[in-house]
């Protein structure tokens, strides 16, 4: 490694506990498990961390919860509730002693995490932030997986001095949040931060220009088929309209994206409240006296043109047993993929079958 450059670690690690499965006993922790080594060059950059837990109390910038320098730098973040948030700040510094620090250009990269259900649902929010912990300008934001996809190549942290280069202190609000999550599971987001002389080269070029980091991919894990929804159809889906549950999770709906008279219907699984949407494990369709099972197929999706026997997207219900006619859709039962709780446990189905078909495998392991 060049000697200007010093590359260190700062590994935030998820660890998401187990609880009521559909309230508010789930938490997340992010702890500092997961620490990882970087290479450490001896140069004229030296680059101190210091970071602080739950800032909406306050900052005191002469007491931070802890300091870091050095090529092994793990930062935890606050107990992390179901639908609660937190936030670490975190102030990088050129320390100024005997010799000067030269000014540098921050770069940050991030490698994928461990594809998980958690690293899908909580959402993270990078920003530039004052010494008081407020928000300013956003770096990156989205959910843990997309964070990493946007900065696994590297993105340059501008600071306030001369072309953008850290004189002295830089701050970065981390902010988390986490909703409709349930399992227990883990994950981390391993971040890369480089200084780069400014004044012995260009501070424009990414150092991280020889990173091959593949795309992250999607790491929903589909143990348990889910049922959490139920859509009555008294009269005909009309294509564009939102049908909130008529049973079930109250944030989420289906979206009807084409209909085949009143006998199919192809949708879209969404949220109303701007929460990640968990994908369709299975559908169930009802008309006449039984009901058809619709699955997923390999992968992920969020829309019946992703289940195994739809036709162009559309879903219908079994013929009629006594005549063979084709039925209209009386009821859309709606399953998702999450992974068994603390115990080993698929979560109970929140809605029931009333179609006499064999329901087994309903609310269990796939």
């Amino acid at each position: 490694m060049d000697a200007s450059r010093r590359r260190l670690l700062l590994a935030l690690s998820v660890a998401a506990g187990g609880g009521a499965l559909t309230g508010g006993g789930v938490s997340a922790l992010l702890t500092d498990r997961g620490v990882t080594s970087a290479s450490l060059a001896t140069g004229t950059v030296d680059l101190s961390v210091e970071y602080w837990l739950d800032v909406a109390d306050g900052v005191d910038l002469a007491a931070p919860d802890g300091v870091v320098d050095g090529p092994r730098i793990a930062v935890p973040a606050p107990t992390l509730e179901t639908d609660g948030s937190a936030t670490t700040l975190l102030r990088f510094a050129l320390p100024q002693g005997t010799v000067p620090n030269n000014p540098a250009a921050l770069w940050l990269r991030s490698d994928c995490p461990t594809g998980t259900t958690l690293g899908e649902l909580l959402q993270v929010r990078l920003s530039y932030a004052d010494a008081e912990g407020t928000p300013l300008a956003t770096i990156e934001s989205g959910s843990l997986r997309a964070v990493a996809n946007a900065l696994r190549e590297g993105v340059r942290l501008l600071a306030d001095g001369a072309d953008g280069c850290l004189a002295t202190e830089l701050f970065v609000l981390v902010e988390y949040d986490l909703a409709g999550y349930v399992g227990t599971e883990s994950t981390s987001l391993p971040l890369f931060v480089t200084a780069v002389q400014c004044r012995n080269g260009d501070p424009t070029v990414d150092p991280f220009d020889d990173a091959t980091v593949p795309e992250c991919e999607p790491g929903y894990d589909c143990t348990c088929d889910w049922l959490i929804g139920k859509v009555e159809v008294d009269d005909p889906l009309v294509v564009g309209r939102t049908y909130d549950f008529d049973e079930g999770l109250s944030n989420y709906a289906i979206r009807v994206t084409d209909t085949d008279g009143t006998d199919g219907v192809a949708f879209e699984l969404v949220t109303t409240d701007g929460s990640a949407p968990l994908p369709l494990s299975s559908v169930l369709v009802k008309g006449g006296p039984d009901e058809q099972r619709y699955s997923r197929r390999d992968g992920f999706g969020f829309e019946t043109t992703d289940l195994d026997g739809a036709t162009a997207g559309l879903v219908y219900p079994p013929l009629h047993p006594n005549n063979g006619s084709q039925p209209a859709i009386s009821y859309v039962v709606v399953g998702v993929c999450v992974p068994t709780d603390a115990t080993g446990d698929c979560p109970e189905d929140l809605v029931q079958s009333a179609a006499s078909v064999d329901n087994s495998g309903r609310g269990g392991r796939r």
